[in-house]
């Protein structure tokens, strides 16, 4: 019978460990988010990001998410305020979501950050899933 080679396992790059990711990083950084060089999580002005064209607003707000949760820089109880600058900002995510993430599958460190934040499981598959975590309701 055949079989497949033996292969290492890769987690997901975050848009800060590639060299074209940290150019994308570089021009996002101003509206909030994790600035990589210092460790630090700062509010993110979602609906000033999403005015900039070709803006990756999904990436960068879930890939801050996952590397100050990653770092330990993130309490579970206040994430959201963390997180965004904004209720409006955190309403901004929750379309983005919805709109852009609905095909696309949730990655492994994106998903790990979630589920350490208290999020349930069963509604960690598709981005459009995970609107739901960023409503403080």
């Amino acid at each position: 019978m055949p079989t497949v080679n033996a292969y290492i396992p890769q987690v997901s790059a975050l848009i800060f460990e590639t060299e074209e990711g940290v150019r994308k990083a570089s021009a996002c950084i101003e509206f909030g988010g994790w600035n990589a060089d210092k460790a630090t999580l700062t509010p993110i002005k979602v609906g000033a990001l999403l005015a900039m064209p070709g803006a990756p607003t999904l990436t960068w707000v879930m890939d801050s998410l996952a590397a100050a949760v990653e770092a330990g820089r993130v309490d579970p109880e206040t994430c959201l305020t963390q997180l965004f600058a904004s209720p409006s900002d955190m309403r901004d995510m929750r379309a983005v979501l919805r709109d852009e993430g609905r095909e696309l599958w949730l990655s492994d460190r994106h998903r790990s950050a979630l589920l350490k934040l208290g999020a349930s499981s069963i509604d960690l598959v598709s981005y459009a899933d995970v609107a739901a975590f960023f409503d403080p309701a």
